[in-house]
């Protein structure tokens, strides 16, 4: 690829576009250096750090009549915008006319070659070899039956992930003894599986944003049910993020927003999976 050529790939992943995305989330973008044009809630306050043309504003019904798909699809083509994301403050419809104009412009959007990698629970668990921290024990199966034996080898509790028949991971199980995983063999299917620990403590979701492979944590938030044991200090918080940074290093992952799970063990902090972190 030629000079030109990075420097036209580099500029479409700079142009972000959020949708309804809050003040930290903007704030995080505009440290990192993207290009943002944003759009908010009415009376929503315009951010000082955005371009006033560049802040749109719609409300919930546009997003039932047409209005927001128009308005997000015509700002993409024109501007030739990379990278659409939803914010905390996007609700259920504005977050589903951004997945549909994801799917209809999928060969336009940026997409960071590291991501798919990073969502696959396979691939994610290879990638961590390489890491600082120390492996989480899993195993992968092709059927049933060897994934029975892995799960097994390793000792209830376990988490089970399998793909579907056209590929993708379609479940998550959770296995906490012999009987449950008896019951689970019962109705798995073959395929590919992974048979990984059960990784112990408080839950954190770590939000991300890149840019030319500097990383920028926006948010470190304990997940749901979380709340009584996450008792951090500072320095728990800084192994998380620190964790999540190597990852995205290890993987190469250059431009793009990412959701990443993390488990603080007693050991300390684990990854338990990436997600999309644009929806």
């Amino acid at each position: 690829m030629g000079r030109r050529e990075r420097e036209a790939v580099a500029s479409v992943a700079e142009r972000m576009l959020l949708v309804k995305p809050g003040e930290e989330l903007v704030r995080s973008a505009v440290t990192a250096g993207f290009d943002l044009w944003v759009v908010l809630e009415p009376r929503e306050p315009v951010p000082e750090a955005v371009r006033i043309e560049r802040v749109f504003v719609a409300g919930p019904a546009m997003a039932a009549d047409g209005a927001l798909h128009g308005l997000l699809t015509g700002l993409v083509r024109r501007y030739g915008i990379g990278q659409v994301l939803c914010g905390p403050g996007a609700d259920d419809g504005a977050r589903g006319v951004v997945r549909r104009i994801r799917q209809e412009r999928s060969g336009a959007l940026w997409r960071d070659p590291a991501e798919e990698r990073l969502k696959d629970p396979i691939g994610l668990r290879r990638l961590l070899r390489g890491s600082t921290q120390a492996p989480v024990r899993a195993e992968e199966a092709g059927t049933v039956r060897q994934a029975r034996a892995a799960a097994e080898r390793l000792g209830p509790p376990v988490v089970i992930k399998s793909s579907g028949p056209q590929g993708g991971w379609r479940r998550t199980d959770f296995v906490r003894d012999a009987e449950g995983l008896a019951v689970w063999a019962k109705t798995a299917v073959d395929g590919t599986h992974l048979v990984e620990e059960l990784l112990a403590g408080p839950r954190f979701r770590v939000q991300t944003l890149s840019l030319g492979g500097m990383h920028h944590v926006v948010s470190v938030v304990v997940r749901e049910g979380f709340a009584g044991r996450a008792r951090t200090g500072p320095n728990a918080i800084s192994e998380i993020r620190s964790c999540v940074r190597e990852l995205l290093d290890l993987a190469g992952f250059v431009s793009g927003a990412l959701r990443t799970d993390v488990v603080l063990t007693r050991e300390g902090p684990r990854i338990a999976g990436c997600s999309d972190g644009g929806l």
